[in-house]
């Protein structure tokens, strides 16, 4: 069942996809499993978030988690735990089409993802040239340039210095889009917990359309399928919905709800 925004493919790399203007429908990955990773895509998600910030996952998962999206259509970015570029350069060594570096505040370290996420002469990430990411040293052509074109960085907007600062974030070359995180937000705002909040809605719209009209990508968490259609609404080129365990647990507990298996009365021998 494809997604309504399905209609470009992942052989085109995240960057292109991120400009063309056709919004991705996403889902945070935070189990570490090749069938959930199946089950998102086969579902009808563009793209599936792998979580390295919060919960178990480990940036070994990363190869088997990206082949799986990889070969049902889909893309796979990874959120880093944090912007130290070695991290950074290993989940795009691993292949992956993009990656969400978190609590990005200032424009110098957004110029620093940029450095760590592209080879020289654009960048300064270190080159091995027989890793997944660059095709294990067979691809022909110029592999570092193709990968240069298509991995995409995502800087994550979360607190306030970030807000203040996101012009100039935004102004950073290389970095393809802005990633607002609503639930530090909304915390770093006085509602801690509450992304839904509507002083957190209304300073997230502004938010959106301050970066929508200097044309610069952007992304967001959405934490209900109402949020995500709100924001894609309002333009937003990726939208990230929920997550797994979120998911999981919301079936599991409308399945035993609607089950309302009755309380049995007790026998007689019992009440003895």
């Amino acid at each position: 069942m494809p997604s309504a925004a399905s209609s470009a493919s992942p052989a085109a790399g995240l960057r292109a996809r991120l400009r063309s203007g056709l919004p991705l429908a996403a889902t945070f990955v935070m189990i570490p499993r090749i069938e959930i990773v199946e089950m998102a895509a086969g579902a009808g998600f563009d793209a599936v978030v792998c979580d390295l910030e919060h919960g178990p996952m480990a940036i070994e998962d990363l190869p088997v988690l990206h082949a799986a999206a990889q070969a049902a259509g889909a893309y796979s970015l990874a959120r880093i735990a944090s912007d130290r570029p070695v991290e950074i350069a290993r989940a795009l060594d691993m292949g992956v089409d993009g990656v969400i570096v978190p609590h990005v505040g200032s424009r110098e370290a957004a110029e620093q993802v940029a450095a760590a996420g592209r080879f020289p002469p654009v960048g300064e990430r270190s080159l091995n040239p027989y890793v997944r990411g660059v095709g294990y040293g067979l691809r022909t052509g110029d592999p570092v340039r193709e990968a240069n074109d298509r991995a995409a960085l995502i800087v994550m907007i979360e607190g306030a210095a970030a807000v203040t600062a996101v012009d100039q974030i935004a102004a950073v070359p290389e970095i393809d889009a802005l990633f607002v995180g609503p639930i530090d937000l909304a915390g770093s705002l006085g509602f801690p917990g509450q992304p839904e909040h509507p002083e957190v809605i209304t300073e997230v719209r502004a938010l959106i359309r301050r970066l929508r009209q200097r044309g610069t990508a952007v992304g967001i968490y959405a934490p209900t399928a109402e949020a995500a259609r709100r924001w894609l609404g309002e333009g937003v080129a990726l939208v990230v919905a929920s997550a797994d365990n979120a998911m999981t647990m919301t079936a599991f507990s409308a399945m035993r709800t609607a089950i309302s298996v009755p309380t049995p009365a007790a026998s007689p021998e019992v009440l003895r």
